[in-house]
């Protein structure tokens, strides 16, 4: 199965055979997640304050890999959302990324993906840009990125949207502290900024923020469970408006997961 997650990772960012030969490391993980959207500092409201998070708790089941080679490194994931549904409430998500290292300067030409769909709406968006991987150290990293950003999107709650083109400008980060055997750190972030002036007005603004920190404790080589604090601003559908909808927005999501 380990195998199986490194290859898709490398096959889905257009890798070759050859490529895939100066394989350094790998790993991946099945995961469940339950995600509690009212369980964050802030949770989401509507006008009045009336709850809109109950309706977006929901359980998923993924998977996550990534592997590193002597010319740069892959991750990605697939997210099955609302598991044990049918229909309009089933939704998936699937994200790709690289770093392809320029040399020895640490530098890299950053590449990202991601794309979600549902009944209602759907979005795919592309980065490309640069990162840098030289901060990095034994049980810890910190991997830094920006990049242009192009963006595919529909909608169709109430009123239709439709934009495909270019969006500004993203930066962000992953990374990572293992502090022991039993605990680890995990914490990434995006930052869309510069946004076209369709997108900005149906999500809240020319620029938004969104990513998680995650807390793991490893119960034994294979098993682990953790907490993520999901925080976002600007996105998911959470925006300031006269409405009274909130800027920012907050959730708990209690994830367990098998590492191959």
């Amino acid at each position: 199965m380990k195998k199986f997650l490194v290859l898709a990772a490398a096959a889905v960012m257009g890798l070759s055979a050859q490529a895939q030969a100066e394989y350094k490391y790998g790993f991946g993980s099945m995961y469940l997640d339950y995600q509690h959207w009212r369980d964050g500092a802030n949770p989401i409201t509507g006008p009045g304050g009336q709850d809109r998070a109950s309706g977006r708790n929901q359980a998923v089941l993924g998977l996550e890999g990534g592997a590193g080679f002597s010319w740069g490194e892959v991750y990605g994931f697939y997210d099955h959302e609302n598991i044990g549904t049918a229909g309009e409430k089933e939704k998936t998500s699937v994200k790709g990324s690289a770093h392809i290292y320029l040399g020895d300067s640490g530098l890299s030409a950053y590449g990202q993906f991601y794309n979600h769909a549902n009944a209602n709406a759907s979005e795919h968006n592309q980065v490309l840009g640069l990162g840098y991987t030289g901060l990095a150290g034994k049980g810890w990293f910190f991997k830094p990125w920006i990049g242009m950003h192009q963006i595919h999107k529909r909608e169709n709650y109430g009123s239709a949207f439709n934009y495909s083109g270019d969006n500004g400008y993203m930066a962000g980060w992953s990374a990572m502290y293992r502090f022991n055997e039993d605990w680890s750190f995990v914490n990434w972030n995006e930052i869309e900024f510069d946004r076209a002036k369709e997108v900005a007005a149906v999500e809240g603004g020319d620029s938004s923020i969104q990513g998680a920190a995650i807390i793991f404790y490893h119960l034994t080589q294979n098993f682990k469970m953790g907490v993520q604090y999901r925080y976002f601003e600007n996105k998911l559908g959470v925006f300031g408006s006269s409405s009274g909808t909130q800027h920012y927005g907050d959730a708990l999501i209690y994830r367990i997961a098998y590492d191959f």
